[in-house]
Parts: structure tokens; C-alpha cells; sequence
């Protein structure tokens, strides 16, 4: 399970998010070498590599959707604005790179996408999973929190083992600002979620175990539509 969390007198040196990122790490090493040699397939394609592109945009849209979509009361802060703000730019950043690389507009159409119902059968299950876990919770801000939080854990991981991709391959789509970002949400979801006193290792775990197995069942789906 993830490292416990202790309180503000009795933290350790590694924060809660630092271990939780190792944890994550681990869990996920096996998925690494399939995750890399998908990559290494699709990006020297640009055919392929635009439809893989416009695909994460897609996804970036359909996060700052849900973000608009459930965080509309008057006491929306600053720093949610920024959140959906951020989403909706990687959405137009991803979007103008598969252009770029297709050499033509492109829609979020099957025939412009990589397996795109496993895409969005990820973001679909993966809210569900988390709105009802929690309950009594689904009233707070707990759902967008947790929502956020996971998917930037997922975000984070897959666009590292990107970017390296892209380096290999000498390609000039950089992703360090979007990573530096992303990097930025994952903490922020973190700090508020334990400010508001609703962060649980058991539950941050059981949502974490969860979107990893909805992440194989995408990665199987992308490499059936690129075999």
C-alpha cells in the first residue's frame, strides 16, 4: 500500500507525494517496456503519430470538460481557473502539434484518433470508479480533487517516457513546459486534498490501483490499432 501519511509534527523528510510517485513508479514498471516500444512504433509514422497526438488531445479536452462541467459554483477559486485554463491550453498545444504533423486539420473522428473509444472508455470508468467510492463525498470537492489528482499521476509518467521517445528520435515536439505543469497540478491536487482533510492512503491507493488497470486496457487497445 502507499507510504502512510503522517501529520505536520511527525512528516519525514519525503513528503506524501514523494513517496506515493515511488509507489506509483513501481507499480508501474512492467508497463514501461510496452508503453516505450508502442512509442518507438508510432512515432517515426507521422500518420500514426498525428492520430496518437491528437488522441492526447482529446483527452486534455475531455479533462478540462469535466473540470467546467463540475466546478461552476460561485466560490470557485483562483487556482481551479488555472487548473482548466492549463487543460484546455495542452488540449490546443497537442491539437496544433498533430496538425503539424498530419499536415492537415484534424477532428476528434475515429479516422483522426487511435483506438478512441478505449480513450474515452479511460476517462469515463475512471470517474465513475472515483464518484462512487466516495460516497458521501461526491458533494465536495473531493471527486474533481481526486479525479485530477489521479490522472495527473498517469500524465505525468506516460509523457516522461515520451518526451525521452521524441529525444531519441530527434523529433522537435517538446513536452518540458507541459511536463513542468502537469508536475504543478499533480502537487496542488495533493496539497488540497490533504488541507481539506480528505486524503486517505487507502482510498488515493484504491484509485491509483484502478486507473492502472484501465491504463493496460487502453495500452492494449493502442497497440491493436497501431499492430
Amino acid at each position: 500500500m502507499l507510504p502512510a501519511r503522517e501529520n505536520s509534527s511527525g512528516r519525514s523528510g519525503r513528503s506524501w507525494l514523494d513517496g506515493a510517485l515511488a509507489r506509483f513508479e513501481a507499480d508501474n514498471n512492467a508497463s514501461v517496456a510496452p508503453t516505450n516500444s508502442l512509442l518507438e512504433r508510432i512515432v517515426p509514422d507521422p500518420a500514426l503519430h498525428a492520430r496518437l497526438i491528437n488522441t492526447l488531445s482529446m483527452l486534455e479536452h475531455m479533462g478540462s470538460h469535466k473540470i467546467m462541467a463540475t466546478q461552476h459554483s460561485a466560490g470557485i477559486d483562483r487556482p481551479t481557473l488555472k487548473h482548466v485554463a492549463e487543460e484546455a491550453q495542452h488540449a490546443w498545444f497537442m491539437k496544433h502539434q498533430a496538425e503539424k504533423c498530419a499536415g492537415r486539420e484534424m477532428k476528434y473522428a475515429p479516422g483522426d484518433l487511435l483506438a478512441p473509444a478505449s480513450a474515452r472508455m479511460y476517462f469515463q470508468r475512471l470517474e465513475a470508479l472515483i464518484v462512487r467510492s466516495l460516497g458521501s463525498r461526491r458533494d465536495t470537492d473531493a471527486p474533481y480533487l481526486y479525479m485530477s489528482m489521479v490522472v495527473e499521476f498517469r500524465a505525468l509518467w506516460f509523457y516522461r517516457l515520451y518526451e525521452k521517445c521524441l529525444k531519441r528520435a530527434g523529433h522537435a515536439m517538446s513536452l518540458k513546459r507541459l511536463i513542468g505543469e502537469e508536475r504543478h497540478h499533480l502537487t496542488d491536487m495533493a496539497n488540497r486534498l490533504e488541507r481539506s482533510g480528505d486524503l486517505s492512503d487507502a482510498r488515493a491507493y484504491r484509485f491509483l490501483d484502478g486507473e492502472r488497470q484501465l491504463y493496460l486496457g487502453l495500452l492494449r487497445a493502442l497497440q491493436r490499432a497501431t499492430a
